[in-house]
């Protein structure tokens, strides 16, 4: 402010000159008097928007003239034509001055610019070139400031979308530190917050080139094979994976394998896979002929006067030679193989199942009925998931017979999900029954083991799993007449193959959709979208949108056409988009069905706006209860990385009038906040579950299953009240038979893989495509009973496997700070009885037992008494009393014997929760140490003491584990 002015309007008067120079005098008097009288200044304002825009004065009075516009615009809340101005000021505007005006102006620029980037390339109309040239100056200058933090300069750069400057800030932070904390963070950023998928993969293209530069002092394998996981990047993988091998840092190697097994999608792992099997053969090869390199002459494998059988013998047995046993352990681990082998071991050596709920379930419910001995079937295949447990069927096999037409078609098909993972006994498994010969018209079992030898193979990468799917393949062509067998092969095939991304295999299948069978129709549709999962083909999508769109279709081809288009576009985001809303303007309610699909999985853990609102309006306008109910339904697969969000979206919907979006919002809920155990989800989940009507409330038993598996009374007492209201609820005479069947399902999947597994959709930032899959198909239970065994591939075992760089399981311990009774087993049904026995025997005492109590209590008084001086009868009388100091001592002691420790030291191969994992910890001066900071499931112990000898192996993994690493062959099971 100038001194002495009390007013600006004979400065103002100045303004009316015809001499430049006086102008300019004024103009520069205005600039700091405008934020004092800039409401005088505002009459002027034409006049001052005149200058700026043309002044005889020259340049500089211009840029003077619209800075002071600028000041005015801004005091008036004008704040687009503030930035104009201030933009038209160019060097006057100082955008290092710290103050109100300066800060919001460069606010909205940002903004401005932001908005700008954000817009598709195709609808941007040209960007002002001052605001560029602001922006670039902004960002030089925020580089060579030391006070900036890294991590707002990171996020600014992403959300400006400017990857040069993010570039030039990541290569700066890196020179300084050494350290790729910021590279984690970027990527972190990336994979959570950015939602266009070409912009992320231009982001982890830089961070995948930094990983690799030689500035960092130690190099993030696991972050940088996340990115290149994104990318899908698989040559980079394996010269990753070679260096490692070759740098005698093979545990590393087989850390990743295992991650990569996990995380990547089939087409990333087969790829990976087969070009390390390429290398490992070479590798063979060349250590064979060395020695013969050494001695100057190849000497041949076979004489030359062999005949042409032997020669091809030999040539076979070349061929089926054994590779190095590090690439052997490696492809082991990246294809699945070995990780399937572990979890079999475990589940099968912990399994904590509690056959007692399965007798009572068939005791109380009328197991003549195909829906109550369908639910019994499922809900066995869901409690020894993994376990290759099948004692309840093998000990009731008369039982078992009831099961008539599609019934025994589940109850075969339910022996893959007992088996799950068990490859190499998979065809002794289902050998019984599986078709031989003349099958009769009326194959269900046959055709139920072909679906059951589809989900022994489905945890193994599909590129493995070449002799089941010859199989499964021959089987379909053998039997080409017979659909039972066309939709039980169908699904096996999809199964072993998913993912595999074989466009002549999905074309084997084609002929099958022309069936005269809607049911072998929809099978074989299923099988190829399984099979063609993730790639997003156009020519597949455009067969399967014309068949689905043929005149006089079936209803139940249409919907398998529509889950099969689904899984194809399955996290494709916005490739989709266009094609899901031309399926949800047809007429046809079932093509609308498909819109609802592709949305669900196209977006799967993306939590898109524009996706969200288009559900959530079909949700509520639709005219169709099948397309309001799903399309409710998939809102859950857009949240599985938010369910708070979940919530918030579909808390109004849950008092609709309609009953269908009711149920669709118990699902949505139970799949995003599926092994969560959220409490604002099971609130309102619990209210569902006593709805007026029956299949509303079978929907939220099953959903309170999902999200409440594995949670202890400890962390929400309502996990004991939800089993009481299933025993009460199956053992009810009144209880309808739709809510029974929930009940008796979430029984299931309350005690999944033995009270091992939970179900997960995503880890760590990564969408499980098998588990979504998994999970969407078994949501398609409503219209089949079968595809309740989908959920299968959803089950993830919950344990802590360590191994050493051998892939042996050492002795090795553990703690869990927390008291053990948090994430203790619940109680079996017998051990219940037993207390609740125990505690009606405790309220009933006898005056026998009274007097010989008072008698016991009175002799250990008196010895107590006379340890200690005599003093008196009243000392007597006082040491007789109950609150005397020795009983108090007494007590006391008891009270602290009886105290719950604070923590528990686990062995290896323990049962490890997801909530668990919070308190974990490990010892970091034992012998071995985690070589994965962020550890689940099976992790690569890192031997820090090797001088010490062999480390002590664990001999009791369910059985030895060092000799077999497979669970040992069942006994022969034929059906009854």
């Amino acid at each position: 402010m100038t001194v002495g002015l009390s007013s600006s309007k004979g400065v103002l008067a100045l303004l009316e000159e015809r001499n430049p120079s006086v102008v300019r005098f004024a103009l520069e008097r205005l600039r700091p008097l405008v934020d004092t009288y800039w409401c005088e200044i505002s009459d002027k304002l034409s006049k001052i928007e005149e200058l700026s825009e043309s002044s005889p004065a020259g340049e500089e009075t211009r840029k003077l003239a619209a800075l002071i516009a600028s000041h005015v615009y801004f005091h008036l809340g004008a704040y687009d034509d503030s930035v104009n101005y201030a933009l038209a000021a160019g060097s006057a505007f100082n955008f290092a001055e710290r103050s109100p005006f300066t800060e919001t102006i460069l606010s909205c620029c940002i903004d401005k610019y932001v908005h700008y980037q954000e817009q598709p390339e195709a609808e941007r109309q040209g960007l002002d070139p001052r605001l560029e040239s602001l922006f670039t100056t902004l960002t030089d200058k925020w580089i060579t400031q030391d006070d900036v933090p890294v991590k707002e300069l990171v996020g600014f750069a992403i959300r400006a979308r400017r990857l040069c400057f993010l570039e030039k800030v990541l290569r700066q932070h890196i020179s300084a530190t050494k350290s790729a904390a910021v590279l984690n963070f970027t990527f972190h950023v990336a994979s959570v917050l950015v939602r266009d998928i070409a912009f992320r993969r231009k982001i982890l293209e830089i961070l995948v080139k930094l990983y690799t530069q030689g500035d960092l002092t130690a190099v993030d394998y696991f972050s940088q094979v996340q990115c290149l996981l994104f990318l899908g990047n698989s040559a980079l993988t394996v010269e990753l994976i070679e260096d490692l091998i070759n740098s005698d840092r093979k545990a590393i190697a087989y850390q990743l394998a295992f991650d990569m097994c996990e995380y990547g999608s089939q087409e990333f792992i087969s790829a990976v896979a087969d070009a390390i099997e390429r290398k490992a053969i070479l590798t063979s090869v060349s250590q064979a002929e060395e020695p013969n390199e050494a001695e100057g002459e190849a000497v041949p494998l076979l004489p030359s006067n062999q005949p042409e059988a032997a020669k091809k013998e030999a040539a076979d047995g070349d061929e089926e030679k054994k590779l190095p046993d590090v690439y052997q352990k490696l492809l082991d681990a990246l294809t699945g193989g070995m990780s399937a082998s572990l979890y079999l071991n475990f589940l099968y050596a912990n399994c904590n199942a509690d056959i007692h709920v399965l007798n009572r379930i068939r005791q109380y419910t009328d197991q003549r009925r195909a829906v109550a001995h369908n639910a019994t079937v499922i809900a066995h295949a869901f409690m020894y998931s993994g376990t290759t447990i099948d004692v309840f069927l093998r000990n009731d096999v008369e039982w078992l017979a009831r099961a008539s037409c599609w019934s025994r078609f589940v109850a075969a098909a339910s022996v893959g999900v007992i088996h799950y993972g068990h490859v190499k006994e998979g065809f002794n498994v289902v050998e019984p029954h599986l078709p031989k010969g003349d099958i009769g018209l009326y194959p269900y079992s046959e055709a139920g083991a072909l679906y059951a030898l589809g989900l022994i193979h489905a945890p193994v990468c599909a590129g493995r799993n070449r002799k089941a799917i010859a199989y499964l393949r021959d089987a379909l062509h053998k039997y080409y007449t017979n659909v039972y067998i066309i939709h039980g092969a169908s699904l096996g095939i999809g199964l072993a193959a998913m993912g595999l991304r074989d466009a002549e295999l999905s074309d084997s299948l084609l002929p099958s959709i022309g069936s005269s069978h809607a049911v072998a129709s929809e099978g074989a549709a299923l099988g190829i979208g399984l099979i063609m999962m993730g790639s997003g083909n156009r020519d597949i999508i455009d067969n399967l949108k014309s068949l689905a769109q043929e005149e006089s279709q079936r209803e139940k081809t249409i919907r398998g056409l529509s889950m099969a288009m689904a899984l194809v576009m399955l996290g494709r985001e916005d490739e989709c988009w266009v094609l899901a809303n031309q399926l949800l303007d047809d007429a046809d309610p079932w093509m609308k069905l498909g819109g609802c699909f592709m949305l669900g999985l196209g977006y799967a853990g993306v939590e898109d706006t524009k996706v969200l609102e288009r559900l959530l309006s079909v949700a509520v306008k639709d005219t169709s209860d099948d397309v309001r109910r799903n399309a409710a339904t998939m809102i859950g697969f857009l949240t599985i990385k938010d369910p708070g969000l979940c919530v918030d979206l579909t808390r109004v919907l849950v008092d609709s009038y309609n009953p269908h979006i009711r149920y669709g919002v118990g699902m949505a809920l139970g799949v995003a906040a599926a092994g969560t155990g959220r409490a604002d989800v099971i609130e309102i989940l619990w209210e569902l579950k006593d709805d007026l009507v029956d299949f509303v409330r079978q929907g939220a038993y099953i959903a309170l299953a999902l999200v409440m598996v594995q949670m202890t009374e400890a962390e929400n007492p309502k996990v004991k009240e939800l089993r009481d209201i299933f025993a009460k609820k199956i053992v009810g005479r009144k209880e309808d038979m739709c809510s029974k069947f929930g009940c008796i399902v979430a029984s299931g999947l309350l005690d999944a893989g033995g009270r091992n597994c939970t179900f997960a959709l995503h880890q760590h930032h990564h969408r499980l495509d098998k588990a979504v899959a998994g999970m969407f198909v078994f949501m398609q239970h409503w219209y089949w009973f079968p595809y309740f065994l989908m959920i299968s591939l959803a089950m993830r075992p919950t344990c802590f496997i360590g191994l050493n760089e051998n892939l042996q399981v050492p002795v090795y311990k553990f703690k869990s700070n927390a008291p053990p009774s948090r994430f203790a087993l619940p109680k079996s049904v017998l051990a219940e009885k037993k207390e609740a026995k125990a505690a009606a025997l405790k309220a009933v005492v006898l005056s026998t037992t009274k007097k010989e109590q008072e008698f016991v209590r009175l002799k250990r008084i008196g010895s107590a008494a006379k340890d200690q001086e005599a003093e008196g009868a009243e000392n007597n009388a006082t040491t007789a009393s109950p609150t005397s100091p020795a009983t108090a001592t007494a007590d006391k002691q008891q009270e602290k014997e009886e105290q719950e420790p604070t923590s528990v030291i686990l062995s290896n191969t323990s049962r490890v929760t997801a909530r668990q994992l919070a308190v974990i910890t490990h010892d970091v001066d034992g012998r071995f140490v985690p070589i994965k900071p962020n550890f689940s499931s099976i992790c690569i112990l890192r031997d820090t003491r090797p001088s010490e000898g062999g480390p002590k192996l664990m001999r009791e993994f369910g059985w030895n584990s060092n000799d077999d690493d497979d669970a040992p062959p069942p006994e022969p099971f034929t059906w009854p």
